[in-house]
């Protein structure tokens, strides 16, 4: 799943510029749909979990190049933190109730979980179809083309090369990321080592998406007057403080109080994150740069699968590693990056 999070980024950045947003935002949601119910198909065979897993993380990762793009088509800069803070907000608050009823879901009837995630996302699927705005498109040509696409990435990837403050952005994400992945994996498993129930690790996990509904768009709305390089050393800091904390848990109280420090880590860097490096991105390379964004997102999360070989052969220290890597990200942060002249007119205009 992780190997498609990397790839998907990459057809789903350049689709977002070549296609539009809109249409691979709907290819996204309606392929991940249903790869979701071929997962649960092919539970009882192994080489076929790993295939439709590769495409569900594929397919999943299209989305996201698409969504930011849109969303920085439409909002103006000053606005792009609370913006994005508000669709955090709606993705919360699904996630506040999700992994609860998810934890009680997996005791009587497992399905539900997979029949209930296609569904909802095929619904989104049709929302986005019928009421979003297609967003912009700045790539000529035929999209099906091999020539097209890689001569689209490799104009991106040249641009990218004088952009430092984006370079800075990408290596410190993956650092952030890579920690981050953990608590989506490692996590149950340290909580179940540690004689936690599947209700109380879903209440663990629902108190990140409780908290984030109820005070990060306020909190976000006032962090965007600082310097948000200064905002994201923070951020990844106290995630990083939170991730270290897991080593120490043992019991329920002590499990809410380090996703209490990396859910405000979490609060403070993620809405800020992302309207910088959607400030960052050039109109004419938006969707190929958000998709790196992506692809850092999906490295991460498929090198964090080493977190699970980590855990059975360290135990806790996973943790401490996590932690770490998530505080080397904030330091990432703390080294000036010198801007060409021109580079910072583009930017600010």
């Amino acid at each position: 799943m992780g190997v498609g999070n990397i790839l998907g980024p990459i057809v789903g950045g350049c689709l977002a510029d070549a296609i539009g947003r809109k249409r691979t935002m709907v290819i996204s949601l309606f392929g991940s749909s249903l790869s979701m119910l071929a997962i649960f198909f092919a539970t009882d065979h192994y080489g076929a979990l790993i295939i439709v897993c590769f495409a569900h993380g594929f397919l999943n990762f299209l989305f996201g190049p698409a969504a930011s793009a849109l969303l920085t088509d439409l909002v103006p800069s000053e606005k792009r933190v609370t913006a994005y803070a508000m669709v955090r907000l709606a993705m919360n608050g699904g996630f506040a109730a999700g992994p609860a009823i998810g934890g009680l879901l997996y005791a009587y009837a497992p399905w539900l979980i997979f029949v209930g995630d296609a569904f909802t996302t095929m619904l989104f699927g049709l929302l986005t179809a019928i009421y979003l705005p297609h967003g912009l498109k700045t790539i000529q040509g035929r999209v099906s083309s091999p020539a097209v696409f890689f001569h689209s990435w490799k104009a991106a990837l040249r641009d990218l090369s004088t952009h430092k403050l984006f370079k800075q952005y990408l290596f410190a994400l993956i650092f952030m990321a890579f920690g981050f992945c953990q608590v989506f994996s490692v996590l149950a498993l340290s909580a179940t080592d540690q004689g936690l129930t599947a209700g109380q690790y879903g209440l663990i996990m629902s108190l990140n998406g409780l908290l984030i509904l109820l005070v990060e768009l306020p909190i976000s709305h006032w962090l965007k007057r600082f310097d948000p390089k200064q905002v994201l050393a923070v951020g990844f800091a106290l995630i990083g403080l939170g991730l270290g904390a897991f080593a120490f848990a043992s019991d329920f109280r002590s499990f809410a109080f380090a996703m209490l420090l990396f859910t405000a880590g979490e609060i403070v860097a993620l809405p800020i994150g992302m309207a910088y490096s959607s400030d960052l991105a050039p109109h004419k390379y938006r969707g190929r740069y958000l998709g790196l964004r992506g692809i850092a997102w999906g490295f991460a999360g498929c090198m964090a699968s080493s977190g699970l070989w980590m855990h059975s052969h360290l135990g806790t220290t996973v943790w401490l590693i996590a932690g770490a890597s998530s505080i080397f990200a904030a330091l990432i942060f703390c080294v000036p990056t010198q801007v060409k002249q021109s580079q910072a007119q583009k930017l600010e205009a």
